[in-house]
């Protein structure tokens, strides 16, 4: 090779290195946008199995990437009223998306069917005066060409024909106000249903439920025929019948249920329940202040009232106080050691304590005792609202749980 071809090689050689050190550098799946990446194939599509049950529960769409990670849209879907409470985009490793879908209860849902539920729950909470998440209208973009209009199903939102809105466990005080006056504006006072953390434990009830034999429990029974009250019962008849209707007036018309409740603790001071159906009254109007001051009075005039002790609890919950709600109860999580005297309770006292217990539990982090509460409830009244609220809470918290602990550490 002549001196003159030497010099020609090495002058190629600098010009491709240059040219390569000019060219972007290939990019990686981490750093797609949903733009880029809803033009890839479809990995998965998958939907919380108990999610009309719950009323709440994760929607997941993923689109497989070349170097094997995973391109993941994922909403946290209120189909009972709120529409997309959560929403993220991530691209994830193979093992971070078998540890999403292993720790989730998940069945597949066709792409299509994804989409229409997903843009169905938003388009019926916007027509309520909702707005989906922030982070929506970025995750949806993974959608790409995926046609909602050749889904076959047919999807209903809210329950039984009207919205249905639980609270959340991270909504405030004055949040759950501004949703419940929303909702107020525009459907009126009977066009939905609601369940907040103030109805929590709810209201001791007096009057029979549906008949049934004595559930068993490991100490005790639970009945939902009325159980014998002799202090209620040697009231007057008319009274006991206007107590029994103040039990639901106090949720549903408190501002009118307050002067009538006033008149009867003044005749009837020795009637715990009263005091309950005042606070409740209280937390239902928004009189904060009025509500704990009614609290201690119930508290200090009969201290092992179970509903009393339990509103207390759920103030300290509410608050973020969890540690002292252990104190309420002398560590006792258990209504047989708690009242060894009783070997029966009605239906609603054990649901509003096992509602409590599973949101304490929740709070504290042990998720494990949080889902035993929430089994017992399932056994003894699937349908009710408190046990729907609780399964509610487990649900939404499972996908903010994953995103913290795998996703946010990035």
């Amino acid at each position: 090779m002549t001196l003159d071809e030497k010099r020609w090689q090495k002058k190629l050689a600098r010009k491709r290195k240059a040219q390569a050190s000019r060219r972007p550098p290939p990019q990686r799946s981490n750093l797609l946008s949903p733009a880029q990446a809803a033009h890839r194939p479809i990995h998965d599509a998958i939907i919380a199995a108990d999610l009309f049950a719950n009323g709440i529960g994760l929607v997941g769409l993923a689109r497989a990437l070349p170097d094997g990670d995973v391109a993941l849209s994922a909403f946290l879907v209120d189909v009972y009223c709120l529409g997309v409470k959560n929403a993220f985009y991530r691209v994830v490793s193979p093992e971070e998306w078998g540890q999403f879908v292993e720790g989730m209860e998940l069945e597949k849902i066709h792409p299509s069917c994804l989409r229409k539920l997903v843009e169905g729950a938003v388009a019926y909470a916007r027509d309520l005066g909702f707005p989906p998440h922030a982070d929506y209208a970025r995750a949806a973009t993974l959608f790409g060409s995926i046609e909602a209009a050749v889904c076959p199903v047919r999807y209903t939102y809210g329950q039984n024909g009207k919205p249905f809105y639980v609270s959340g466990p991270d909504e405030t005080p004055a949040q759950v106000r501004r949703i419940l006056n929303t909702l107020t504006r525009r459907l009126g006072a009977d066009g939905f249903h609601f369940l907040t953390a103030s109805d929590m434990p709810g209201v001791a009830a007096l009057t029979a439920g549906e008949e049934g034999e004595p559930l068993a429990s490991s100490s005790y029974e639970v009945t939902a025929e009325p159980l014998p009250d002799p202090q209620f019962e040697q009231l007057p008849a008319a009274v006991q019948a206007r107590i029994n209707e103040l039990h639901g007036e106090c949720q549903e018309l408190p501002r009118q249920a307050l002067p009538a409740l006033k008149a009867l603790i003044e005749q009837y001071p020795d009637l715990p329940l009263l005091y309950n159906f005042w606070y409740v009254a209280c937390r239902k109007l928004g009189e904060d202040a009025e509500a704990l001051r009614v609290l201690q009075q119930m508290l200090e005039r009969f201290p092992d009232y179970l509903f009393g002790r339990m509103a207390l609890a759920d103030e300290y919950l509410q608050r973020g106080e969890s540690e002292k709600v252990a104190e309420i109860f002398a560590g006792q999580f258990d209504l047989g050691l708690l009242y060894p005297d009783r070997k029966r309770f009605h239906l609603s006292e054990v649901l509003a304590f096992q509602n409590l217990l599973a949101r304490y539990f929740h709070a504290l982090g042990d998720r494990q005792q949080a889902q035993r509460c929430h089994a017992l409830m399932c056994e003894l009244a699937p349908q009710d609202p408190a046990t729907q609220q609780v399964g509610r809470l487990l649900a939404s918290s499972r996908l903010t749980r994953w995103l913290r602990e795998k996703l946010l550490r990035r």
